[in-house]
């Protein structure tokens, strides 16, 4: 048994009041959880390649939303202009029953 095994038993049977297999299971328990707590880190590669996909998506998304607002622009545009020609023809039609 390694020296801090050896303390953290002994400490597990005198402050603890546990006998000796109950003091020899909870020291075994501690390096059990020791020995695992590495497992779920993320390295760099794994968070740089996640990070470099979701910079792919969100420049998808950035070129769909401008090709969105160019063709919404151009039909604003258009919309506008037809208006525009359809009240000037209306403001004429007027101005000639006027001056009938």
């Amino acid at each position: 048994m390694k020296p801090l095994n050896r303390k953290l038993y002994d400490i597990a049977r005198t402050k603890m009041n546990l006998n000796d297999d109950d003091a020899m299971e909870f020291v075994s328990s501690i390096h059990e959880l020791n020995d695992h707590r590495f497992e779920n880190l993320v390295t760099k590669e794994f968070l740089s390649e996640k990070m470099n996909g979701i910079d792919l998506r969100f420049t998808k998304v950035e070129s769909t939303i401008n090709t969105q607002m160019a063709e919404t622009r151009f039909e604003l545009l258009k919309w506008m202009f037809i208006l525009c020609v359809f009240q000037v023809n209306i403001l004429v039609f007027i101005l000639l029953l006027i001056k009938i």
